[in-house]
C-alpha cells in the first residue's frame, strides 16, 4: 500500500531538514494534469445523501500529498502542484474539490511531533499545519469529510532495520530509534489536542471502524489507515475493511510499474472492481521509476488524461478513492461526477442568488430551461450523472437540435446518449458542451427570472458560471 524510499543510493547525503530549492515543477499543463486549481469544489459532498456508504463513492484524492520539495533532487521527489508550503498547499487541493489525503510524517523534535517528509526530504509543513488546514476547511464547509492515510516515512531507524542515519531516498527519526509505540503515542497526543477533528471510531488504538456513512463522516478526518515505514499495518487505527484481513486485495499500488499500458491497465482493473463491489477500493494512478526510467511528472501526463477518458467513458459509475501525481481540474471533475446518480441538488448561477431552472416545472421534452431565483423547489434539483448528464423530472439537459452555433437554446429532452446531452466542467466553474465546445450561457448576463438559457463561445463571466452539487 505504500511507496518505499525512491532511491537506494549508497552514498550518504543528509537531507534531513532542508527542503531544496531547485526548480522541478512542470512546465506545462493540461485540463488532465497539473491545472488543478482551475475549477473550485469546495462543497461537493454537500450534495451526497447522509445515508450513502464512503465506499459508494467516487473520491478524489493526492498520492503523497505534500510533495512539493525535492532537495536536491526534485524530479525525483516532487509529486504535486506547489501552492505554498505549511500547508497551504493542502487548502488548495480541499478547494479544487480533493477529498482524500496521504501524509508521510519523520518524528522530530526528540520523539514529541511530526514532520512532513516525502523520504528523507522535508516538505515545509508539520502535522499540525495539516490539521489545523484540514479543520478550518472542515469547519467552513460542514458537509464534506477528508480521508487520511497517514504513514511513518523514515526506513533509515534501527529499529526498523536501517543504519540509523538518513541517506538520499531514507530518512532517519529523531532519535533513529523510534518505534511503533512511539509513533502512535505521537499521533493519540495530536488526536486529543484536536478534539473532535478525527472520526472517534478510527482513532481509538484500540479497535477498527466499521465504513462510515458520508452523515456519519460529515466534518470529520476519516483517517483509513496508520502504517509504519516498513508498509506495517498499526492496530486498533483506521477501518477495518483495509486494515485486517486480506486488505491488500482492495488496493492497487504497483508503483514502480512505468509502463503506461501497464499501469492504466492495472488501475481501470481496479476500477472497474470498485464499481461491481461495496466495499472500498483505491486505486494509485502514480508510480515512480526515476532516476533510471519515468519519474512521477512522466506517468501523470500519461496516466491522468487516459483516467478521465476512462471515467467521461460511461463504463463505471462509481470508482472508489483514486489518488494520483499533478492532477487537472478535468480528473478532479471527472471523479466527483462518479457518484451512482447519487449527487443532487440545486445548480447556482454565477449570478448572485439565480438557480438553474426548469421552467414552470415543466416534465415534457422540450421543456424550457431558464435562470430563475434559488427557491429549493423540484425544479431546481439537478442530478450529476456518470455518463455526465445532467437531469431533472427524469429528463436531460440538451442542446436543441444538436445545434453548435452561439445562441442555440437548451431544453428538457429525453436522456438518449448523444453528446449534445453531455457536460464537462471548465475553467472558472463554466458547463461545457462535449459536442460543442461551448459553454452554458445566461444571454447578457441577465438578472431577469425566465431568462432562457443557451450555448456561446467560452469566457470567464459571471453568466459562464455555474456550480454543480
Amino acid at each position: 500500500m505504500r511507496h518505499p524510499a525512491v532511491l537506494a543510493l549508497a552514498t550518504p547525503l543528509l537531507l534531513l531538514t532542508f527542503a531544496g530549492t531547485a526548480p522541478a515543477q512542470p512546465s506545462s499543463s493540461t485540463d488532465a494534469f497539473n491545472s488543478l486549481t482551475a475549477e473550485s469544489h469546495p462543497d461537493w459532498m454537500a450534495g451526497l445523501p447522509a445515508q450513502a456508504s464512503l465506499a459508494a463513492l467516487s473520491i478524489p484524492g493526492t498520492h503523497d500529498t505534500l510533495a512539493i520539495h525535492g532537495g536536491l533532487l526534485p524530479a525525483f521527489y516532487e509529486a504535486q502542484e506547489d501552492h505554498g508550503d505549511s500547508a497551504a498547499t493542502l487548502d488548495a487541493q480541499l478547494a479544487a474539490g480533493i477529498r482524500a489525503i496521504d501524509i508521510r510524517v519523520r518524528v522530530v523534535n526528540n520523539d514529541t511531533a511530526f514532520a512532513v517528509h516525502h523520504t528523507d526530504v522535508y516538505q515545509n509543513a508539520n502535522f499540525d499545519d495539516v490539521l489545523t488546514h484540514a479543520r478550518n476547511f472542515l469547519s467552513a464547509h460542514p458537509g464534506e469529510t477528508v480521508l487520511m492515510d497517514l504513514h511513518g516515512e523514515c526506513d533509515g531507524d534501527s529499529t526498523e532495520g536501517g543504519s540509523g542515519s538518513g541517506s538520499i531516498g531514507h530518512c532517519a527519526d529523531d532519535p533513529s530509534t523510534i518505534t511503533q509505540a512511539d509513533r502512535t503515542r505521537i499521533f493519540n497526543d495530536y488526536v486529543s489536542r484536536y478534539p473532535g477533528l478525527f472520526y472517534a471510531p478510527t482513532v481509538t488504538g484500540a479497535s477498527t471502524a466499521d465504513m462510515p456513512t458520508v452523515g456519519q463522516a460529515r466534518g470529520h478526518i476519516v483517517l483509513t489507515t496508520f502504517t509504519g515505514p516498513r508498509g506495517q499495518v498499526y492496530g486498533g487505527y483506521g477501518l477495518t475493511q483495509l486494515t485486517t484481513g486480506d486488505w491488500g486485495q482492495y488496493v492497487e499500488n504497483d508503483w514502480t510499474q512505468c509502463d503506461v499500458n501497464s499501469k492504466f491497465g492495472e488501475a481501470q482493473a481496479n476500477m472497474a472492481k470498485a464499481d461491481t463491489a461495496t466495499a472500498m477500493y483505491t486505486t494509485y494512478l502514480s508510480a515512480n521509476c526515476s532516476p533510471f526510467g519515468a519519474d512521477p511528472e512522466d506517468m501523470a501526463k500519461g496516466m491522468n488524461p487516459r483516467t478521465v477518458d476512462y471515467l467521461n467513458s460511461g463504463a463505471t459509475s462509481h470508482v472508489g478513492v483514486v489518488l494520483t501525481d499533478f492532477p487537472g481540474h478535468a480528473l478532479v471533475s471527472a471523479l466527483i461526477r462518479q457518484q451512482s446518480g447519487l449527487l443532487a441538488g440545486p445548480v447556482p448561477s454565477g449570478i448572485a442568488g439565480k438557480c438553474l431552472d426548469d421552467y414552470n416545472s415543466a416534465t415534457a421534452p422540450g421543456a424550457t430551461v431558464d435562470l430563475w431565483d434559488c427557491n429549493g423547489t423540484g425544479a431546481q434539483q439537478w442530478t450529476v450523472m456518470p455518463d455526465r448528464t445532467l437531469r431533472t423530472a427524469g429528463l436531460c439537459l440538451d442542446v436543441t437540435g444538436g445545434g453548435t452555433a452561439n445562441g442555440t437554446h437548451v431544453q428538457l429532452w429525453t436522456c438518449g446518449g448523444g453528446s449534445n446531452q453531455q457536460w464537462t466542467s471548465g475553467p472558472n466553474g463554466s458547463l461545457v458542451s462535449v459536442q460543442s465546445g461551448k459553454c452554458l450561457d445566461d444571454p447578457g448576463a441577465s438578472t431577469a427570472n425566465g431568462s432562457q438559457l443557451i450555448i456561446w463561445d467560452c469566457g470567464a463571466g459571471a453568466n459562464q458560471r455555474w456550480t454543480l452539487p
